[in-house]
């Protein structure tokens, strides 16, 4: 019997770092039951994947604790603090706490300085005359900006003793060991003036204090698309029941209920219009800039879908709800998103390792560059100068950032115009990709086929056996449970000529849907046949398409053969347009170097039709379901790395085989479920934009990384001292506190540069 997981989002609070990341990640992974545990450092968030008859959720909120952090069950999604709005909160604590921190910290640095700088100090707690006076005042204006830092030494110390250490371990352990020398200097049996360090720690808590406030800041900015989307939820709507009109809750909708949504308000569910008629922005939702037009159905057929979050614009419009609540497809994208930024994507893997050694190492160089530098002779001073300054440059917080915000703020972009990544996964996927197979129908074409030509067999009409209208009757009836674009136009076709030819379509029993080939069907009790000509070969009806229909059915039309009883009676040839825009996004996605396949099932000609007008060079056509996928395999044994667009259940093996599975929105859920991507505008070029910003976000990790590894590869060497022997210079425990705040920064404000990437615009 398998083992069920479940997964679990857990709100994490006391992260200072990266280190901090990899401290919960094991812990977590530590408890029997979980499979695995992911720690999303910028969203303070952990997914975990467990097993609920051996772990729950108390026992994994445990251990969090004992790790040293708080953990919450977030029960969904919607308990979960904003993003935006939990930076936002983090950043205006951190900012009161850095203006007490400056506030005392610039009088204290005058103060320290002063005789330096030139600036004589009164007699009375002037260094030269009153030592102990002025060692005091120091210590005086030191303690509230200790107090401010205190958070440093209470995580530090707690992280420590949970042997967890981590950044607020290496700054407590900094500016400990800086007043702690300072006052071994003022009470002890020797006064020395010249050993006090208090501003050097009061300083190197004001800049972190300061660089945690503008990482607050600028993370807040980062998450704006999730909480644009979250802000997209109604409160209220308008039920009509009987008549009469209601404001409820949105939790108190239900599908099936009818509401009315007035000019300016948000359609509250998903649903169908019923009555009325309006244009609607969806805007937020699939990055489509003009407003979409929502009417009821004709000739019987159903009304426009609106979708939740939309914002009607001019009309009133009345809807019955299909989806509410978590099944909406607002929420839908919601998860997507939320989904793709707390998952990890593999290039963090290499950082997260690092991290995870990263302040144990920092700790030994510390202790290795302060006993170097005693062995080396220097004075008590300078070999604490140099300790302290390792410690407080060392930042494994732009470690922990550099992947998780790009992937925020690269997915949260994409998603504003209509591009959703399943997972972080995906996203780094998509840079590889060189190979894009595209589906025909409903991919490169509209996906909305029109019967153009109905043929008998008999062409001769005064001796014609079977007329179009029982040909398109049979048809229809067996093609009334197909979920195919095929077969849903030929019912359409059937249901327009039923308002001028007194048309009923028959019962069917023993339905049966052969995927790739056609439907089967008992109708009036007899054996009705409808689909391609392998279908009727596979049931001999025929071994070869009759030449005089062959030469009748226009090129590049899809024809569908129709027998009864083991009998060709005709065929009807449907054709189904390009898409206008499939032509300009084949032409993008070659001068991004991929190589482009056209992958369907149906036949040769009408492949080559569409090829001719959209740019396609490679096709494989008359392909089964089951084949799509072995194809794609083929091109991925080649060494390549293949990317699947498609909108139709055929298309399920062929996305859940390629590297990244790109779904059309209008596709069925199993589609959406299997992709890696979805488009929730129809548009071909968008994948092309998903493409180049996949690229550009990898691009900002690397960046991202390099900046972070070569910091503290660079930074920590200068600030242990190893280039004074040489000339060098020698790092102030200050400069390096304003360089540690600065990298962590530096990283999340170029992963902002993504929120301006350049999409394609109509």
């Amino acid at each position: 019997m398998e083992k069920q997981i479940q997964i679990i989002n857990l709100d994490i609070q006391g992260m200072t770092c990266a280190g901090c990341v990899n401290s919960v990640e094991k812990a977590l992974g530590k408890v029997d039951g979980v499979d695995l545990a992911e720690v999303n450092f910028a969203l303070n968030r952990a997914a975990v994947h467990y097993n609920p008859e051996i772990a729950n959720p108390s026992v994994l909120e445990s251990a969090v604790e004992e790790a040293g952090f708080k953990a919450q069950r977030l029960k969904d999604t919607e308990d979960a603090p904003e993003p935006s709005q939990q930076s936002e909160q983090e950043y205006l604590k951190f900012r009161s706490k850095m203006w007490v921190a400056l506030g005392f910290s610039v009088p204290l640095v005058l103060l320290a300085m002063g005789p330096m700088l030139g600036f004589s100090l009164p007699n009375w707690f002037a260094p030269e005359t009153e030592p102990q006076r002025y060692g005091l005042i120091q210590l005086l204006l030191t303690l509230p900006v200790l107090w401010a830092g205190r958070d440093f030494y209470t995580k530090g110390i707690s992280t420590l003793l949970h042997r967890t250490p981590n950044m607020d371990t290496l700054v407590a352990m900094g500016t400990a060991a800086a007043v702690g020398f300072s006052l071994w200097n003022l009470f002890g049996t020797q006064l020395n003036a010249e050993g006090f360090y208090f501003e050097t720690a009061g300083v190197i808590i004001a800049l972190i204090l300061m660089g945690k406030s503008l990482e607050a800041k600028s993370r807040s900015r980062a998450s704006a698309a999730i909480s644009s989307l979250l802000k997209l939820r109604p409160k209220e709507a308008v039920l009509v029941h009987e008549g009469k009109e209601s404001s409820i809750s949105i939790d108190l909708v239900h599908p099936g209920d009818v509401l009315r949504v007035r000019p300016g308000s948000i359609v509250p569910a998903d649903g169908i219009v019923v009555e009325g008629s309006s244009f609607v922005d969806e805007s937020m939702l699939t990055g489509e800039p003009l407003p979409v037009e929502k009417t009821v159905g004709d000739h019987g057929s159903s009304g426009s879908e609106v979708t939740g979050g939309t914002l009607n614009t001019n009309g009133v419009l009345t809807i019955r709800v299909q989806r509410v609540g978590g099944e909406t497809t607002l929420s839908l994208i919601i998860r997507l998103v939320e989904n793709a930024q707390l998952a990890k994507a593999p290039v963090a893997r290499l950082a997260d390792q690092v991290a995870g050694v990263f302040v144990p190492v920092v700790l030994v160089i510390a202790t290795f560059t302060g006993v170097g530098w005693w062995l080396y002779g220097e004075s008590a001073n300078e070999i604490l100068g140099y300790t302290v300054a390792v410690l407080v440059i060392a930042c494994p917080c732009a470690l922990g950032l550099a992947t998780p915000i790009a992937i925020m703020v690269g997915t949260g972009t994409a998603a504003q115009h209509g591009i959703l990544f399943r997972n972080a996964s995906a996203l780094e996927a998509a840079h590889r990709l060189d190979t894009l197979i595209l589906d025909k129908t409903g991919t490169l074409t509209e996906g909305r086929p029109k019967v153009t030509q109905i043929l008998t067999v008999d062409t001769e009409a005064e001796n014609s056996k079977t007329n179009v209208a029982e040909i398109l009757c049979f048809a229809a009836a067996v093609e009334q449970g197909s979920e195919h674009p095929l077969g849903r136009a030929v019912v359409e076709e059937a249901q327009k000529r039923n308002l001028e030819v007194d048309l009923t379509l028959p019962k069917i029993s023993a339905f049966e849907a052969k995927t790739g080939f056609g439907v089967k069907a008992v109708c009036n009790e007899k054996l009705v046949l409808a689909g391609n000509p392998a279908l009727m070969r596979e049931e001999n009806v025929f071994t070869e398409v009759p030449e005089n229909l062959a030469e009748q059915i226009v090129s590049g039309s899809t024809p569908i053969f129709v027998a009864v009883d083991g009998k060709l009676i005709g065929v009807i040839c449907l054709a189904d347009e390009a898409r206008p825009e499939s032509k300009a996004a084949v032409r993008k996605f070659k001068e991004l170097g991929l190589e482009v396949v056209m992958l369907t099932g149906d036949q040769q000609s009408s492949a080559e039709a569409v090829a001719s007008k959209t740019g396609v060079t490679k096709i494989h056509a008359g392909v089964l379901p089951e084949e799509k996928a072995k194809i794609v395999k083929q091109y991925q044994a080649r060494g390549g790395h293949v990317g699947m667009i498609g909108d139709g259940i055929n298309d399920a093996p062929a996305l859940a085989q390629s590297d990244v599975g790109i779904a059309m929105g209008s596709g069925t859920d199993v589609v959406l479920e299997t992709a890696d991507m979805v488009l929730m505008k129809n548009d071909l070029r968008h994948v092309a934009d998903a493409l180049r910003l996949s690229r550009a976000t990898l691009r900002n990790i690397r960046q991202n990384l390099f900046w972070a590894f070569g910091y503290n590869v660079v930074g920590i060497p200068i600030a242990a001292g190893l280039l004074v022997p040489f000339g060098g210079p020698a790092l102030h425990p200050m400069i390096a506190a304003g360089a540690m705040a600065f990298s962590s920064v530096s990283v999340v404000i170029n992963s902002l540069r993504l929120r301006g990437f350049s999409f394609f615009k109509n």
